[in-house]
């Protein structure tokens, strides 16, 4: 039957290793991802300050995006269902770490004079971002892995990184929040924002002409740091939410 979903291993690029090694990638990202996204809504939920909650709902969906990518993964592995739009999940989970590091800089640095008023161009600058996550997930689901679709995926990845790391770097250079419990959880973020970011900026290398499965590999090397990182962050919110 058409449509129909069968069960079964499908390999990874018809290589039995790599396989291997994607399954237990994914399934660790998935795990930690969870987790994390666990841990912030708890410390959403026990914090109770308004404006922190934007920061906290960020950070529950980097876990929740994440480990759908995950999930997603393996069950290209699992099943014959296809998702090669998958990597836009992970430039969906760059782009909201990129905007949890924006809130950590606003709710430390601008708590009071207000974030809104600090950056008014950040709203377009939102919607310019969503539109080129969705143009990247909605594309290469109708048309697949077209390289103007990798290629709008990679360089949406260095940018939403480079968005990222500019309020991290003005963050970090504040003498004001050295040593804060914001300043620390800044600290964990920003590992995971830029192995997260390689992921889906390492297919420009597919547009240069390298053999995607050659890039497959690389990417589960990178979804492996992700999740490691991720862990360390992980981590982080859990001590938070004993200290409240």
């Amino acid at each position: 039957m058409a449509g129909e979903v069968e069960l079964g291993l499908y390999l990874v690029a018809d290589n039995p290793n790599l396989t291997f090694i994607v399954f237990i990638g994914l399934v660790l990202l998935t795990v930690i991802a969870a987790r994390f996204g666990a841990y912030a809504y708890l410390n959403m939920r026990a914090t109770g300050v308004d404006a922190q909650r934007v920061l906290w709902e960020y950070l529950l969906y980097v876990g929740a995006v994440a480990a759908l990518y995950g999930v997603v993964g393996i069950l290209e592995i699992v099943s014959s269902i296809r998702t090669p739009y998958k990597t836009g999940l992970v430039l969906a989970v760059v782009l909201l770490l990129a905007l949890s590091v924006r809130e950590i800089y606003f709710n430390a640095a601008l708590s009071t004079t207000g974030a809104d008023g600090a950056f008014p161009g950040r709203r377009f600058i939102e919607v310019a971002f969503v539109a080129v996550v969705a143009a990247v997930v909605f594309g290469i689901a109708r048309f697949g892995l077209r390289r103007p679709l990798l290629a709008l995926q990679g360089v949406g990845a260095l940018a939403f990184a480079g968005y990222g790391f500019w309020f991290g770097r003005k963050q970090t250079a504040a003498a004001m929040v050295q040593g804060t419990m914001i300043d620390s959880l800044l600290r964990h973020l920003l590992p995971v924002l830029a192995f997260a970011t390689l992921v889906p900026a390492v297919d420009i290398a597919t547009v240069a002409g390298l053999d995607r499965v050659v890039v497959q590999h690389v990417q589960i090397v990178f979804v492996i740091m992700t999740a490691t990182a991720l862990m360390t962050a992980t981590i982080k919110l859990r001590q938070n939410l004993v200290s409240l």
